[in-house]
């Protein structure tokens, strides 16, 4: 008996087991029509009498699923004679898959997935849903229950008229897929909805392996969309609304819309970024849902991180009952850079009193956004309220007074919030102030506590030498115990020291030389008395220190 061994993966966080033995049963397209199976069950994929196997997409599936689940993933595998791509139009949905299964287009001759960062995958076997049908069940591929732990590879999926791939099981992986565009990476081939709906748990799209990354593009809805009650997925690695190399935009309507709780987009190692650009609404919505994660993305810029690719409308929204959701981190390679988006950075914003809230916005790069770096209200700049008390987006919570006297560097910032309360202060630095007078933040800077007294003020001090330039801008952001955090604060510029202005001093006109007199002889030296007791002058610190100061922490480049 040959027992499955199995490896263990552990990269950014992740853990994915894998048997290393295929068992199961494997069966091999080598046929592009859209003809059943002959048999289903039988254990051979076959649609014809005629000697040798003669396997169809179709054919495949439906024999997989009448077979049932083995002790590991069942197998669909292609080889088709001639040169590709190879595209399979089928007349109706291809049947929900209800087995585990591995369906690796990869396996094509000629097809290979990326190996680095830049390259795109050579993909040829294409499901094109233009003749499917219409109506909200035309999709592409369908992972029913009782399909937990399949895996989707090397694929192109499009032109379905709902999504292309519909997730309803757990534990799921989609990887090196085009799903929206053609096997060429430029070619639009939207499905009408979302690209992928995602409706179990513990399921990733993308993965921390280059060979991994999907490209999702064109898709009429979302590109990827977590469904109600599904939790636990991570949607990572991925181009989503951009061209195959990543450098082009190719938008969905949408890039990445989180309707369920406990969901990560991104994360800290690098391999774990999306590039979420070039959509035509926004970036990532996060709509009524708790605890999702957002972090390590580049949303508005191409993969180089430089090339401008913006989204036609915010960043990231956070709307509705949205709470305790994160937005970037402090940590290595948690901030997230939000940047040349034609709405604001980051909105938090809802029509119902009092929510989103405990949504903590730390680290990331914000600007060059047409609109606020962050805004809670969707509203314009906030003014702050005395105490605090104002409610709704955040709590409105109030934002840092910045002081920098020129030729100074060491900053004051004064908070006016709720009373004997502890918050962070994070600091930015920009080449230039929004043009709002308010933020954005280009370079984080670090960060420190501040506590108010019992009339709800407080102040603290940092020093910025080394940090910064002369004309550079510098803005805060106040977040309370709670993970609400507050828009960016005014702006203050690094300034040189003033150049006193010299005082004119007159030459008087030279007099006649005074007569000399007598000089008096000079008589015996007094005897010294004792020295006077010294009263003593107090020595007043101009620059009172407060109890509080920022700690700084280095800046991370991502």
């Amino acid at each position: 008996m040959i027992i499955p061994m199995a490896f263990l993966l552990l990269i950014g966080g992740w853990t994915v087991t894998r048997a290393m033995i295929p068992t199961g049963i494997t069966v091999t397209v080598n046929q592009t029509s859209d003809v059943s199976d002959m048999n289903p069950g039988d254990g051979i994929c076959d649609v014809s009498v005629n000697a040798g196997d003669q396997c169809t997409w179709r054919a495949a599936i439906e024999e997989l699923n009448a077979l049932g689940p083995d002790a590991t993933l069942h197998h669909i595998e292609f080889d088709i004679s001639g040169t590709g791509p190879f595209t399979f139009t089928p007349a109706s949905p291809l049947p929900p898959i209800t087995v585990p299964v591995e369906i690796d287009g990869a396996t094509q001759p000629g097809a290979a997935c990326p190996t680095n960062g830049t390259t795109p995958a050579v993909l040829l076997i294409v499901l094109d849903g233009s003749n499917a049908g219409t109506g909200v069940t035309v999709d592409g591929l369908v992972f029913e229950a009782g399909s937990d732990g399949s895996i989707i590879r090397g694929l192109v999926i499009g032109n379905f008229d709902s999504d292309g791939i519909r997730i309803l099981s757990n534990d799921n992986r989609v990887r090196c897929t085009h799903i929206g565009l053609g096997a060429d990476g430029v070619s639009a081939m939207g499905n009408g909805s979302y690209g992928i709906g995602v409706g179990g748990d513990d399921n990733v799209v993308g993965g921390p392996l280059h060979a991994q990354r999907n490209v999702i593009s064109t898709n009429e809805g979302d590109g990827v969309r977590t469904l109600t009650g599904a939790e636990n997925n991570v949607i990572a690695n991925n181009f989503i609304g951009v061209t195959a190399d990543g450098m082009s935009a190719l938008g969905n309507s949408n890039g990445v819309y989180v309707g369920s709780n406990n969901n990560t987009i991104g994360g800290p190692a690098a391999i774990a970024r999306n590039v979420i650009s070039g959509n035509t609404g926004y970036g990532i919505r996060v709509n009524s849902v708790e605890n999702a994660v957002i972090q390590g993305n580049l949303i508005g810029t191409a993969r180089d991180g430089v090339t401008a690719v913006p989204n036609l409308s915010t960043g990231v929204e956070l709307v509705g009952p949205a709470i305790n959701n994160m937005v970037g981190g402090i940590g290595a390679g948690e901030a997230n850079l939000i940047v040349n988006n034609l709405g604001h950075g980051v909105d938090v914003h809802t029509n119902v009193v009092g929510i989103p809230l405990q949504n903590a916005i730390r680290g990331n790069a914000i600007y060059d956004n047409i609109g606020l770096g962050i805004d809670l209200g969707n509203d314009g700049v906030d003014v702050n309220d005395p105490g605090d008390g104002d409610g709704d987006a955040n709590g409105r919570q109030n934002y840092p007074v910045l002081s920098l006297p020129p030729g100074s560097l060491i900053l004051t910032g004064g908070l006016d919030s709720q009373p004997n309360t502890q918050y962070t202060v994070d600091i930015y630095r920009s080449d230039s102030c929004d043009p709002s007078g308010y933020g954005e933040g280009q370079e984080y800077l670090g960060g420190g506590l501040l506590t108010t007294d019992a009339s709800g003020y407080g102040e603290a001090m940092a020093n910025l030498t080394g940090l910064v330039s002369e004309g550079d801008s510098i803005t805060a952001v106040a977040t309370d115990p709670n993970g609400n955090s507050s828009e960016f604060s005014a702006c203050v510029t690094v300034m040189p020291s003033p150049t006193p202005t010299p005082t004119p001093t007159q030459t008087a006109t030279p007099g006649p030389s005074p007569t000399p007199t007598n000089t008096a002889t000079p008589g015996p030296s007094p005897t010294p008395g004792p020295s006077p007791t010294p009263t003593g002058t107090p020595v007043i610190d101009p620059t009172p220190v407060p109890d509080d100061f920022f700690i700084y922490l280095p800046f991370i480049v991502r």
